[in-house]
C-alpha cells in the first residue's frame, strides 16, 4: 500500500513540475521580434490599472505594433509606454522586443535597420 501511495505522489509531483515548466516557458521565455514604429504617435492617455481604475499621476502612450521574428512569423501586440512623463517612441524607428506566447517579456528597444534579419525586414517593409 505504501508503494502505491508513493508512486501516486511521485506521479503527481512530476505532473505539477511539468505544468509549472510549461507555464514558465509560455509566460517568461521569449523570442526576439522586430517592428517598425508607426509614423503617427498615439494620443497620451491616463494610465489605467488592471482593475480599470485610473492611476493618479501617470500617463501612457499605447501602440499597436506588428512584430516579426527572424523566420518571418508575424504577431500583433499592444505596447504601453507609461510613467509620470512618458516619452513616445520615435516615429519610423525600428525596435526589438522579447515576446513570449503570453506577453512582451523585454523591450521595446531601439535598433538599426542593419540589425534586423533579412526575412523579418521584408515582412516589416510590406
Amino acid at each position: 500500500m505504501k508503494k502505491i501511495l508513493g508512486v501516486i505522489v511521485l506521479a503527481f509531483l512530476v505532473f505539477l513540475g511539468f505544468k509549472g515548466y510549461g507555464y514558465y516557458h509560455d509566460t517568461y521565455v521569449g523570442e526576439t521580434y522586430y517592428a517598425l514604429v508607426p509614423e503617427e504617435t498615439p494620443e497620451k492617455t491616463p494610465t489605467v490599472n488592471d482593475s480599470g481604475e485610473v492611476v493618479e499621476g501617470l500617463s501612457s502612450y499605447i501602440y499597436e505594433l506588428t512584430f516579426v521574428n527572424k523566420k518571418g512569423q508575424v504577431t500583433k501586440r499592444a505596447v504601453e509606454i507609461s510613467g509620470e512623463n512618458p516619452q513616445p517612441l520615435t516615429p519610423k524607428a525600428f525596435v526589438t522586443a522579447e515576446i513570449s506566447k503570453k506577453r512582451i517579456v523585454k523591450g521595446p528597444n531601439y535598433i538599426t535597420k542593419e540589425e534586423i534579419p533579412e526575412k523579418a525586414l521584408k515582412e516589416i517593409n510590406l
